[in-house]
């Protein structure tokens, strides 16, 4: 079985529209995050979806599938305090659904509907073989790593060994929620682990890569938004003129 985890519990600070969250904003009459379902709706590889979301929203987001009759998505889940709480939602509501170790579990940013099917398809093929996928882009800007205002030849880094991480984020279910119990155990200190991959790749386990080429962008700035706005209106133009 292959489950999908769609993180969709933030209030959109960075975004400073003062209404609703991001994930709710329309564009072209459609809120962004049924753009970001309907992809997983689509995508045949997918059984199941739960959405997390923040508590005050749950209604709404209910209200939201009933309307745009999104049958994968069976359940609306309240969100924790932060991103890997969520998550640990999200894996604790699969098992307690019978969920079983070597199911696949894809998460993914509910603010990230420009996925694209290839990716979602290669991220369960990888953590099917391996126990992991995560979805990185190659970064275009020559990098560098400090701490400090200065900087050696040494903490350049090559732009073509670098990669920003995104989603979908795919794990075998035994796997990820091992690591999150491992995770609770362990003193924290050092980076942050904002990400399951990280609390996966800190517990012992060995991320694999998943290569993407397309604007698979986070919505989070109101230039974000606008640049979704772009993207969408490219792609209906595409259909209606058939290119």
């Amino acid at each position: 079985m292959n489950y999908a985890i769609i993180l969709a519990a933030g209030v959109g600070q960075r975004m400073r529209n003062g209404g609703l969250p991001k994930q709710f904003l329309k564009l072209m009459g459609k809120p962004i995050i049924i753009y970001t379902l309907e992809k997983f709706e689509e995508c045949e590889e997918i059984n199941k979806v739960m959405v997390v979301c923040h508590g005050s929203y749950i209604d709404y987001m209910q209200n939201l599938l009933s309307m745009y009759q999104l049958r994968k998505t069976e359940r609306v889940i309240v969100g924790g305090s932060n991103r890997q709480s969520s998550v640990q939602r999200g894996l604790n509501t699969i098992m307690e659904k019978g969920g079983g170790p070597e199911d696949i579990v894809v998460v993914h940013d509910g603010v990230r509907p420009l996925v694209e099917l290839s990716t979602i398809r290669e991220n369960i093929r990888i953590a099917k073989q391996y126990g992991c996928a995560v979805t990185v882009h190659s970064v275009t800007e020559s990098v560098v790593i400090t701490q400090s205002e200065e900087a050696d030849m040494e903490n350049f880094k090559k732009r073509a060994d670098t990669w920003s991480m995104t989603s979908p984020q795919t794990f075998q279910l035994g796997k990820i929620a091992e690591a999150y119990r491992k995770i609770d155990k362990m003193e924290q200190d050092g980076m942050p682990l904002l990400d399951a991959a990280m609390v996966y790749a800190q517990t012992g386990g060995k991320v694999h890569l998943v290569k993407e080429h397309g604007a698979n962008i986070k919505i989070t700035t109101p230039e974000d938004y606008y640049f979704l706005k772009a993207m969408l209106e490219l792609e209906e133009n595409k259909c209606v003129f058939g290119l």
